[in-house]
This record gives structure tokens, sequence and C-alpha cells, in this order.
């Protein structure tokens, strides 16, 4: 593991696995965000696609960026292990083929100093795609789709850190980003911000639900 500075205000889990392809738009929307006093705390789940030879000019001499690489564990996992390591008054999420406007990381800031008794938010985000890609196996029962802006997305949840380290972080199942903020309402006072500053790109055919919504109609 690699480690930079110890604290921060933010801190951002950005999971990698084989996502050399479109990481850097990722890393590179972190790095050129308005609020600057943010940690990025990159897990690799295992990446066999060379992804680390590449993140070195990143991390070297880098104090905002913690690297972790560790063998393939899947998504909810690799969240986990970027919690643990990571040391920010608030957690966030990118997934590493999405991004984040400018502003995006100041908005919420801004939102938490504003509402003290709120522990954690969700948005909305910019869609990238075609309306047909945006359909995704519904958690309640995924022989049938729904569109993702009636789903909670991982990248928009935003929370200060006892919310995930009291809550254990995420559970290794399908959909952990609606199953975590779910279990998260029942205990801490969470709310909808209304904010389109997360970009979230449905037209890789590598993600893991292109692949599950691949799978579906292959049966």
């Amino acid at each position: 593991m690699i480690t930079g500075k110890v604290n921060f205000k933010v801190s951002v889990i950005l999971t990698l696995y084989n996502s050399r392809k479109f990481y850097r738009r990722a890393l590179n929307s972190v790095l050129n965000q308005t609020f600057t006093d943010i940690e990025i705390v990159i897990t690799d789940d295992g990446s066999a696609d060379e992804t680390y030879a590449e993140l070195i000019p990143y991390i070297t001499g880098n104090e905002k960026i913690k690297y972790l690489f560790h063998s393939n564990r899947g998504h909810a996992l690799s969240l986990n292990s970027g919690i643990a390591i990571s040391g920010g008054e608030y957690i966030t999420f990118l997934d590493a083929d999405d991004e984040y406007k400018p502003d995006h990381i100041l908005q919420r800031i801004n939102y938490f100093q504003n509402n003290t008794n709120i522990d954690l938010i969700r948005t909305g985000a910019e869609l990238v795609g075609s309306d047909e890609e945006m359909f995704i196996p519904d958690v309640n029962d995924r022989s049938r789709l729904i569109h993702v802006k009636d789903c909670v997305m991982l990248g928009t949840l935003f929370g200060k850190r006892n919310v995930f380290t009291k809550l254990g972080g995420f559970q290794n199942v399908y959909s952990h980003d609606s199953d975590f903020f779910y279990r998260a309402d029942g205990k801490f006072n969470t709310a909808y911000l209304e904010s389109d500053t997360y970009i979230y790109y449905r037209n890789n055919p590598d993600s893991v639900l292109s692949k599950l919504k691949k799978g579906m109609n292959e049966r």
C-alpha cells in the first residue's frame, strides 16, 4: 500500500478493476475539484491490465493519494477496504468509468455546513448513454428492469464517516449501494439533495451492470 497525508476533510474512494481504458477521466475529475481538502483512496481489486504502472506518476510524491492493491474480492469488499484506510471526516465514492463536475465536492460540503443534522445524502446524476442503457435489474426482482434514476447510485452517496463505520460498510450483495442507504436510513438522518454534478456513464460495455444485463438477455 502507498499512503500519503493523514487528515483530510473528504475521502473519495475510487475502486479499480481492469479500468485502464477510462480511470484517468475519473481521477482527473477529483484532482480538478474546486474544493481541495480531499484525499483519493484508490483501491485496486486485483487488476491485471497494468493500471498500476500508469498510476505511478500520479501517486509518486502526491500526498493526496493512497493506493491499495489486493486480490480480486468484488466491488463491495473493495469499497470497505478503501473506507478502512481512509481518513476523511466525510466519505464519498466514484466509479472508475464516471466523473465529477468541478464543484461536486464543494456543493456537498456547503450542504452539510448548512444542514448539520444530516448524516448521509444521495443525489441524482447527469446520465450519459441511451435511455435503453439506463435500465438495470431491479434489486427486488432481477428478472425485470428499472431506470437508474429510480435507484440509489453509489457515487452519489456522501456522508459523515461514522455512518460508514457504525454500519460496517457495504454488504457483499447485489445493489450494495441501495442496501447500504436503506440500512443507514433506519439509523441516521438521511436526505436527498437536488444535484446533477455526478456524471454517470452507462455506455461502458465492460461495467458490472452491463455484463449482468447481458447475461439476462442471453437466458
